[in-house]
């Protein structure tokens, strides 16, 4: 397969999911929260725990802005922090049992949107498309693990 249509159909394919799927998510979340909150709830979900540098290198964001952000999910009970054990100065953020069942339920309300579109599709498209994004998601989360340090 030719480099250039591997990386022209996840190109298209990334802004498919961005603009279609993933922004129907995050509208589930609108006048609770903001969309760079979501992107905290949706890394700390994936990741377990974070530092305030990670957030704001993973985010884009300044680190003033990560900490303002987990301060105010910490105060409406969706993170909690701890002392990072390897540097004693700083905190890892993690959800609460409250903040995974927040962002589950919002998943569940667009997996709903989801399904409802994929309804829509060929049979045949449709089991090639769950496919395609069950096996994606499972080789990219292989490689995110690889290149996490032990």
């Amino acid at each position: 397969m030719d480099r250039n249509d591997v990386l022209a159909s996840a190109f298209h394919t990334g802004r498919f999911f961005v603009s279609d799927i993933y922004a129907f998510y995050q509208d589930t979340y609108k006048g609770q929260m903001g969309k760079v909150q979501v992107e905290v709830l949706d890394y700390l979900c994936i990741n377990e725990q974070a530092s305030i540098m990670e957030l704001a290198g993973r985010l884009n964001i300044s680190k003033q802005h990560a900490s303002v952000i987990a301060g105010k999910l910490e105060d409406m009970g969706y993170a909690s922090k701890r002392r990072n054990p390897d540097d004693g100065r700083s905190w890892l953020y993690s959800l609460t049992a409250e903040g995974r069942s927040f962002v589950e339920a919002h998943i569940a309300q667009s997996n709903e949107y989801l399904f409802e579109r994929l309804s829509r599709m060929d049979e045949g498209d449709r089991e090639l498309l769950e496919r395609a994004i069950v096996d994606a998601a499972r080789a990219l989360k292989h490689d995110a693990d690889e290149e996490k340090p032990a």
